[in-house]
C-alpha cells in the first residue's frame, strides 16, 4: 500500500516528525540530490522531500526499484533499518556502500529503544515495535563509527537520534 502511512494519531506525529528531523539533519532540501531511502515502507519520505526520493524496500510493492543497486544516490537514508541487520551484515553493506561511493551521505535513524520507546510501544498498541531488532542502538553506532564519521547528531523527543554521517577517508 504505497504512500499510506501504517501509522495514525501520536504514533504517526512520531513517525512524520522524526522524518523531518530526517531531512533537516541531512540537508536533504538540497538541489541536485538523489536520495535513497533505503528501507521505504509506506514512502512517507518521498512524500515530504520530492520526487529527488527512490525508494526501496525488502518488501517489492514498497519498492521504486528492484536492486537498490541498479541505481545512483548522493544520499543514502536508513530510517530505523538497520538495527534490523546482523553486526557482519551491516558491516558488509557499508563496505559496498562506501566501495561504490566514497563521497556517499549517509542519514540515519536510531531508535533509542529505551524506557520512554518500552512504554510508548505498550501505550500504543505496538508492543512488538523492535521485535525486528537485531542490533541494539549502541552496537549500530560503533559499527557505523568503525566506517564513517558523524557530522551532525538529533536526538528527537527523547525516542530516537538522526546521525548525518560520511565515510571516513582509508
Amino acid at each position: 500500500m504505497k504512500g499510506v502511512t501504517p501509522y495514525s494519531g501520536l504514533s504517526q506525529f512520531y513517525f512524520l516528525h522524526l522524518l523531518r528531523q530526517i531531512i533537516r539533519v541531512g540537508e536533504l532540501g538540497r538541489a541536485g540530490l538523489t536520495i535513497l531511502d533505503f528501507g521505504c515502507g509506506a514512502g512517507e519520505l518521498k512524500r515530504l522531500a520530492g520526487g529527488r526520493v527512490i525508494g526501496y524496500d525488502i518488501i517489492p510493492s514498497l519498492s521504486d526499484v528492484k536492486d537498490w543497486r541498479s541505481v545512483d544516490f548522493d544520499v543514502l537514508v536508513a530510517n530505523e533499518v538497520f538495527c534490523t541487520f546482523s553486526e557482519g551484515d551491516l558491516g558488509d553493506l557499508l563496505q559496498e556502500l562506501r566501495e561504490r561511493n566514497k563521497d556517499l551521505e549517509l542519514v540515519v535513524g536510531i531508535s533509542r529503544q529505551g524506557l520512554l520507546n518500552n512504554i510508548g510501544k505498550h501505550l500504543l498498541g505496538r508492543p512488538d515495535a523492535h521485535s525486528t531488532s537485531r542490533l541494539g542502538p549502541e552496537k549500530e553506532v560503533e559499527i557505523l563509527q568503525r566506517y564513517c564519521r558523524i557530522h551532525r547528531r538529533k536526538n528527537v523527543l527523547n525516542l530516537a537520534y538522526v546521525y548525518s554521517l560520511s565515510f571516513k577517508v582509508t
